[in-house]
């Protein structure tokens, strides 16, 4: 095992002499087998840093993992670091997958952990064996052929994955050979979990019934699938500069060039571009291909669709833009947040954009927009309506109005006051009667410093 470690860590460039490296701990065998051949690879002279995670899900075994990692610091010479995150008590207030949001956690605080230490990398225990039952994972959930790559042995620049060619096997008598004692993980054996399924259950059966070297298969139909998406990335970088549209915080596709490409091509740009929108997860491939079909169906017709939760896709100019659905708001009594900079509908067929920029300079500015300097507002900005009482001073104006007499004034009628939104600050100051009047508070002083252009646009969906 540990040549094999050796070998894949010069291969792919992994670990460069004399790093801080974190290693993300768990107490059973793989993580750490890592941890004791990491350290005997002394020509690299590593700093090694243990950080056990405690997700509150096996308080016995969770105590056993700590206590272990203690007393493995102190035998190897390593650092070490404990964190907890209260999972069940996270779920209770927002459920969601058990597994997925604990996996979210580990990332977001070995990120967090490794930034705060100075760290180059987080070195993560994954093994061949791991690389086959994701694959079959994701083959079974109904992935794309870049979900068949399975897991990569780097990620971000910061995550590696130096065990990612060495069986399980490889690992447990490596352990052995050396005298490791570790904890077994109760939860890997409970086939309530689709993943402990396909290692317990369905992989076996298939070996038996109709393939011996099944996980070999599957690992070289992963690194087929590893150079495809290499290849396809190039592709999609060498394209982008004619289909790929960047119009302020939107990221979009130009119809036209689009339906010109193959239709692999089709799929692998709507795939990027969503990914690169704003798309926090992966998105599987049924989507995708519906929104492919409907692009070359309908064409220049094509209206918004929304693709998964908060991701739609709309037809604007010619462009296909991809991202983060803005919310529409209610007209009621509720205040509801908006995006800045970002976009927000009003509710009403418009939309309000907030997007940093320069002051123009000569230009007369149109009624539908303002520019104001950030530094003046407190966040978050939020939309509301007329309440009773509500006053601000309007720009250019000597001093404070009340909202009822500037509504009188611009001779709108009651019913319509309570349908104009009011764009407010943290502290509930009137930044901008929407369509109507800016605030004097927040204008801008410094006409070369950057500021916030506020503006409402029509919410156009084909």
């Amino acid at each position: 095992m540990l040549e094999q470690l050796r070998q894949t860590i010069q291969e792919y460039r992994l670990i460069e002499p004399g790093e801080r490296i974190i290693l993300g701990f768990s107490g059973g065998v793989d993580s750490l087998s890592l941890l004791h051949a990491l350290r005997s690879l002394t020509e690299l002279r590593l700093e090694l840093w243990a950080v056990y995670i405690n997700h509150s899900l096996r308080p016995a075994e969770n105590r056993l993992e700590e206590a272990l990692l203690r007393e493995v610091g102190a035998r190897f010479g390593v650092r070490t670091q404990e964190f907890v995150i209260d999972v069940p008590g996270r779920l209770r207030e927002k459920p969601q997958s058990l597994q997925l949001f604990a996996r979210e956690e580990r990332y977001r605080i070995f990120r967090e952990f490794q930034k705060e230490i100075g760290a180059a990398k987080v070195a993560l225990a994954h093994h061949r064996d791991d690389q086959v039952e994701t694959v079959l994972y994701r083959f079974l959930r109904g992935t794309g052929l870049d979900g068949l790559a399975g897991i990569p042995v780097r990620r971000d620049g910061i995550f590696i994955r130096p065990l990612l060619e060495v069986s399980r096997r490889q690992i447990l008598e490596y352990a052995r050979l050396n005298g490791l004692e570790w904890i077994e993980d109760s939860s890997n054996k409970k086939t309530v979990y689709r993943r402990n399924r396909i290692r317990l259950e369905l992989l076996p059966q298939l070996e038996t019934e109709y393939n011996p070297r099944l996980r070999d298969a599957v690992v070289r139909l992963a690194d087929l699938a590893g150079e495809h998406r290499q290849y396809m990335e190039a592709e999609v970088e060498r394209l982008a500069p004619a289909v790929a549209v960047r119009d302020g915080e939107r990221l979009g596709i130009r119809l036209a060039a689009f339906l010109e490409l193959h239709p692999y091509l089709q799929y692998y740009f709507l795939k990027k571009m969503i990914g690169a929108a704003g798309s926090e997860r992966p998105i599987e491939s049924a989507p995708l291909l519906r929104l492919r079909e409907r692009l070359n169906r309908e064409g220049t017709a094509f209206k918004r669709g929304d693709l998964l939760k908060g991701v739609s896709a709309y037809l604007e100019n010619g462009v296909v833009f991809l991202g983060t659905a803005p919310a529409a708001l209610p007209f009621d009594g509720r205040v509801s947040p908006v995006a800045a900079p970002g976009r927000t509908a009003l509710g009403d067929g418009r939309e309000l954009w907030i997007e940093s920029g320069r002051l123009p300079q000569n230009v007369s500015i149109p009624k539908d927009e303002i520019y104001v300097d950030p530094a003046k507002l407190r966040l978050p900005l939020r939309v509301r309506f007329w309440r009773p009482g509500d006053a601000f001073r309007p720009f250019g104006a000597p001093g404070t109005q009340k909202l009822h007499d500037f509504f009188i004034n611009q001779k709108l009628a009651r019913a319509q006051r309570t349908r104009i939104p009011l764009l407010v600050t943290a502290d509930d100051r009137i930044v901008w009667v929407i369509g109507y009047r800016a605030a004097d508070d927040f204008k801008v002083d410094d006409r070369q410093a950057m500021v916030w252009r506020i503006a409402i646009k029509p919410l156009r969906n084909g």
